[in-house]
């Protein structure tokens, strides 16, 4: 009852798609258009911190600090091409004309450096004071006995430091300088702190525009020499972005172009182009019209799917259209039509399940941006099927109505055909089966060497190298060697100055308990640049004030001494003193908190360098939670450090799983172990020797790549699905037609997913160039194990079986299948004579 049922149904899918091929198409249309409309609506956010998710405390503390501090890092503006002295002009008037724009905080630039000079003594700690007050009373006592004409010097103890020299031993640290700018004043630095974030790219953009704009602006009116250049977190993110669009819509473009050259290539048909490719198209705009619905976003591992999808989704018209024209030849277009879809379509499924169950697989990562890219994954494939097989059939049809493949049989001649005996089968060659067995044995050879080298396989650590080079990193490096420092520090938001102080001091514990191994270089806040402590600071400057009183006049004069007089002159002061362009970076835009930055000692491109630093303020953090301090950190090298440890963690339990669920889905659609474990050993087999792959052409995985290797088993298992199903359709003895019908089809599915991913071989950027270079490693190295070596052991198999050609061996594996594929065939012809 069943199985009528399910003939009914299948009958009137065939004579639905053969009568009324319009409505269905119609029905697509309108689907398409629903999709494109909201797929429309899709933004590309190709910052990292958009691959965690926004409960992460790392993105809610960027959130919260870059609210407080008006933006995450700066804009910096390079001059160059004219004097020092007219860059500095011009420098001092484009910041006031910045300073003016409602999207600008503050502009850094110029700092008034003598203050701090001046106030020299109050910010020095008070055990330096201690010291300084010592070296000057051995040197007032040196000056004093030299000027005494009854001291006879005798050489017996060397001098003390002179004055210079103290000055400089015990001058404060002052880390900023009077002007942004190189060592000879040939460029200029303007550092544009922002009213928004680098994540908001629209406002980015016309930040940066109107940035630089008011620059050239000022130039073309007084300072025509003048040119200008950009820079920092700002102008880095707009560049990544634009790179990564221009790299997705290339390698989407190039990925539908070389599947169109292998549709054309495989069936010389005008025809299969639509299709194929219509079917493709339908699923791709109703899959990202949903990721709209439900992400709202594309972000730098789920932007390439477009790609991938292109080549999944071509696999299945493939089949059918391959299949239908086959059997065009000796059949009528509604026979051929039933024939290949009745022949593909459990094949389809079967894989398409299985792509997709891969893909769902990643929702089990930590990882966000895996869940997401995992989600779309598997919903885009089961679409691509559908789409395939609800509306290819009808297209078919068409293409029929436009243009027959052949003139339809008469009836007669029909029934004269079906009458007359079959004609034998085409007898293909057969290959020596020592041929064979070395194909099987160079691919078992490849899989022995991947695993042999497997522990050398590294996971690349340099950030630069995923990010890829540009202009305005090439900048940065530049502008943070003439400064010495990092643009971007770590900024720790506290509540007030005390706070701060106890952040400072967990800070240098951490750093003296990590010894060698810390990453901190120093720390600045506002308890750095207002004194503390004046009880005790008073009684040393008063100490120095005393010394330096009835000096001899022969030293009055020395330079130092007027600057030391000057410093102890000096009167204490509070925050509201400073002068406004140092203390503005301290203080929170709401003035409710205060910021301590922190500066690294590493460059950070390096991922274990990250590693050490995201676990070294993780040390703070938990430090001053346990004092009570409720502190956010605002660090982009932390979420990059934080993504890099999901990934690390996730790729085994991933992998693993994605293993496990394709062998599980074969195992269900074929209904034996042993046909489950002959089709999936052989892919299996192909994947190992992706380790070798990777050893042989220097490709490392990294923290975007990895999405791709639990995919490529899903992909991968396409080709010995197909190829099983339609061996096992005609029987054996029948490789030869399997491989020369079925086989080219897989070939032909297999270029177009590596058109897929290999696509992604043109793109500028690193990181996706990279998941180009091992999924095409991926593919090929699969490709050898599910259509190369899985024949090469079918083969075998019946050869050996054909020696061995005794019955009673029933116990055999070989023998089981044998009987399995001779009964499913005997079930296959049943259900064919009852339709």
């Amino acid at each position: 009852m069943a199985r009528s049922l399910r003939q009914r149904l299948f009958e009137g899918f065939i004579q639905t798609a053969v009568s009324r091929p319009w409505y269905v198409l119609l029905v697509s249309v309108l689907l398409s258009i629903g999709g494109m409309a909201l797929a429309s609506r899709l933004e590309f956010r190709g910052s990292f911190v958009e691959l965690l998710p926004q409960g992460a405390r790392e993105v809610q503390d960027l959130t919260r600090v870059s609210q407080k501090a008006g933006g995450d890092g700066y804009l910096v503006i390079l001059a160059k091409g004219d004097t020092p002295e007219r860059l500095k002009a011009y420098a001092k008037e484009l910041q006031a004309r910045l300073e003016a724009l409602p999207e600008v905080r503050y502009v850094e630039h110029s700092y008034d450096v003598e203050f701090f000079q001046r106030h020299g003594l109050l910010l020095l700690p008070v055990e330096k004071l201690t010291q300084l007050r010592e070296d000057l009373t051995a040197r007032v006592r040196y000056e004093r006995q030299q000027a005494n004409p009854f001291y006879i010097d005798l050489g017996a103890t060397p001098p003390p430091p002179t004055f210079d020299e103290i000055a400089r031993k015990h001058s404060p640290d002052v880390s900023m300088r009077e002007h942004l700018a190189n060592a000879d004043g040939t460029e200029v630095y303007l550092m544009v702190k922002p009213m928004g974030t680098a994540g908001d790219l629209d406002f980015a953009r016309r930040f940066v525009e109107l940035a630089m704009g008011t620059g050239r602006t000022l130039a073309s009116e007084r300072f025509p020499a003048v040119k200008l250049e950009a820079t920092g977190n700002f102008q880095n993110r707009i560049e990544e972005d634009a790179v990564m669009r221009q790299d997705l819509s290339r390698s989407g473009l190039l990925s539908a172009l070389i599947a169109v050259g292998l549709i054309l290539l495989a069936t010389r048909r005008v025809s299969a182009l639509l299709v194929v490719g219509v079917p493709v198209m339908v699923g791709l705009v109703v899959t990202f019209g949903v990721a709209w619905l439900a992400i709202g976003h594309l972000n730098v591992v789920t932007g390439f799917l477009v790609a991938i999808l292109i080549g999944l989704g071509i696999e299945y018209g493939v089949h059918l259209c391959m299949r239908y024209w086959e059997e065009r030849r000796t059949r009528s277009s509604r026979d051929a039509l039933a024939m290949a879809v009745g022949g593909t379509f459990s094949g389809a499924l079967t894989s398409a399940v299985t792509n997709a169950a891969a893909f769902f697989v990643l929702l089990l990562a930590q990882f966000h941006a895996f869940n997401q890219f995992g989600f779309l994954a598997g919903l885009g494939v089961l679409l691509a099927v559908l789409a395939a097989y609800g509306l290819g059939p009808s297209l078919l049809a068409i293409a029929e109505r436009l243009r027959p493949a052949r003139k339809e049989d008469a009836p007669a001649a029909a029934a004269e055909v079906q009458a007359a005996p079959s004609a034998p089968e085409r007898q293909w060659k057969r290959w020596p089966t020592p041929v064979i067995a070395l194909i099987a044995l160079v691919v078992v050879g490849l899989a022995g060497f991947s695993v042999a080298i497997a522990p050398r396989l590294g996971f690349e650590t340099d950030m630069r190298k995923l990010k890829g080079d540009s202009p305005a990193s090439r900048l940065d490096d530049h502008v943070t060697a003439q400064l010495g420092q990092p643009l971007n520090p770590a900024i720790f938001l506290v509540d007030d100055l005390a706070q701060a102080a106890k952040v400072e001091e967990i800070i240098a514990e951490v750093k003296k308990r990590n010894g060698a191994d810390s990453v901190f270089l120093r720390t600045t806040s506002l308890n750095d640049l207002v004194p503390g402590d004046l009880k005790r600071r008073e009684v040393e400057i008063s100490g120095i004030r005393t010394l330096l009183q009835g000096l001899p006049e022969s030293v009055q004069e020395e330079p130092r001494l007027k600057d030391f007089q000057r410093m102890v002159d000096a009167k204490p002061y509070g925050l509201d003193a400073l002068p406004v362009e140092v203390r503005r970076r301290f203080e929170a835009t709401d003035g409710k908190g205060t910021f301590l930055l922190l500066f690294p000692s590493v460059s950070n491109y390096d991922t274990e360098d990250l590693k050490r630093w995201a676990a070294q303020i993780d040390q703070v953090v938990e430090a001053a939670t346990a004092r009570g301090v409720d502190m956010s950190v605002l660090d982009s090298n932390r979420i990059a450090a934080r993504i890099f440890a999901l990934v690390r963690g996730d790729g085994p339990l991933i992998l693993w799983s994605a293993a496990a669920v394709v062998f599980g889905v074969i195992l269900i659609s074929l209904r034996s172990l042993k046909r489950a474990l002959l089709v999936t050993g052989p892919l299996f087999l192909g994947m190992t020797c992706l380790a070798g792959g990777m050893y042989l052409f220097d490709v490392q995985l990294n923290f975007i790549n990895a999405v791709v290797l639990p995919n490529l088993l899903a992909i991968a298992v396409d080709n010995s699905i197909h190829l099983y199903h339609r061996y096992e359709e005609e029987g054996p003895g029948s490789l030869g037609k399997v491989v020369r019908h079925t086989g080219l089809a897989a070939v032909v599915a297999t270029l177009s997913n590596a058109a897929g991913y290999g696509a992604l071989l043109v793109a500028n950027h690193q990181g996706l160039r990279s998941i180009g270079q091992i999924a095409l490693l991926g593919v090929v190295c699969t490709f050898l194990g599910t259509t190369v070596f899985f024949p090469a052991l079918l083969a075998l198999l019946e050869r050996w079986k054909g020696r061995k050609g005794s019955a009673g061996r029933e116990g055999t594996v070989v023998q089981s299948l044998e009987l399995e594929v001779a009964g499913a065939k005997a079930e296959s012809s049943g259900e064919r004579k009852s339709a």
